[in-house]
C-alpha cells in the first residue's frame, strides 16, 4: 500500500512537472510576429548610364546596374546565357564574367540568377529575381588566392 502511494505520488509530481513545461513552452510562442521591412526603392538615374570601357568596378557600377535592371523588366527568361548576353552587349568582356546555373542539380528552374564581372581585383556582381523581376548590384573585392574570383562555388561555363 505504501509502494502505491508513492507510485502514486511520483506519477502525480511528473504529470505537474509535464503540465508546467507544456505550458511554458506556450509562452515561448507568444510575442510579436517578425515584420519583413520594406525595401527602399532603387533610385534610377536621370540620365541613362555609359559603359566606361577599361573602368573601374565602381565607374561601371551604374551601367551594370542599368543593364540588369533593363533585362528584368523585360519579357525574357530569367537564365544565364541572355544576362550575359546583355551584358556583352554592353561592352563588358565575357571572358571576364562568372553566371550562375539556371537550374538545381535537381532540375529545379533557380530562384534567381547571379552574375558578375572582374575588374582587376574587384567585381561587379549582380542578382536578378526570376519571381519579382528585380535587379541588385554591388562592387566587392575578388576572392582566392590570386584575386580573380568573384562568385564563390561551381559556375556555369560561358562557351558560347
Amino acid at each position: 500500500m505504501v509502494v502505491k502511494r508513492a507510485r502514486r505520488a511520483a506519477a502525480t509530481v511528473a504529470g505537474a512537472a509535464a503540465l508546467m513545461l507544456a505550458l511554458s513552452s506556450c509562452s515561448l510562442l507568444e510575442g510579436p510576429t517578425p515584420v519583413t521591412p520594406e525595401r527602399p526603392p532603387v533610385e534610377v538615374p536621370a540620365e541613362p548610364a555609359v559603359f566606361v570601357p577599361g573602368g573601374s568596378s565602381e565607374e561601371n557600377l551604374p551601367f551594370f546596374s542599368q543593364v540588369l535592371r533593363e533585362y528584368a523588366a523585360g519579357e525574357q527568361a530569367v537564365q544565364g546565357q541572355p544576362i550575359v548576353d546583355a551584358l556583352a552587349a554592353g561592352g563588358f568582356e565575357k571572358q571576364t564574367m562568372q553566371v550562375s546555373f539556371d537550374a538545381s542539380k535537381t532540375g529545379l528552374a533557380a530562384d534567381s540568377i547571379y552574375v558578375s564581372v572582374r575588374t582587376g581585383e574587384t567585381c561587379l556582381i549582380g542578382q536578378i529575381s526570376a519571381e519579382e523581376r528585380d535587379a541588385t548590384a554591388e562592387v566587392v573585392d575578388a576572392v582566392g588566392p590570386e584575386k580573380n574570383v568573384c562568385l564563390i562555388g561551381q559556375t556555369r561555363p560561358i562557351d558560347w
